[in-house]
């Protein structure tokens, strides 16, 4: 499947919280129409249709400097998990460990208790796990 902006694929629910974080962010700075568009661009991708051009013409209207921050984000995301993989083993989801599909009502629930489970062990800090569950 191809990624948006040319990138390797890479799976949220593995995500660091505080890399999630800031690439959530990052899109939040984008105006609401361009928000909308990236996620039919997205949708239509992850129902398997071949969105290049689309993609290619999003990507000239993005505002100056989001593709080098993103890519500065996604990279911060890969050396997270290159240290994580020599130090410790890697926070899986619940349900990936169960290899079951869940609603998004429980997608919702497992995202905080990875949050959680980061706290609990460490790679996040109370502080910082609460500004993710609770936003401002």
């Amino acid at each position: 499947m191809i990624s948006p902006f040319g990138l390797p694929p890479f799976d949220p629910s593995k995500m660091d919280p505080k890399v999630l974080m800031k690439l959530s962010q990052l899109v939040s700075q984008l105006p609401p129409s361009q928000v909308t568009r990236l996620q039919s661009l997205m949708h239509n991708m992850m129902a398997g249709f071949d969105v290049t051009k689309d993609l290619a013409e999003f990507e000239k209207e993005l505002p100056p400097g989001f593709r080098e921050n993103l890519l500065s984000i996604l990279s911060e995301q890969a050396q997270a998990e290159q240290e994580q993989l020599h130090t410790q083993r890697p926070i899986q989801p619940l349900a990936a460990q169960q290899g079951e599909f869940l609603s998004d009502e429980l997608d919702v629930r497992e995202a905080r208790m990875t949050i959680l489970r980061a706290v609990a062990e460490g790679q996040l800090s109370p502080d910082e796990a609460e500004k993710l569950l609770f936003p401002s």
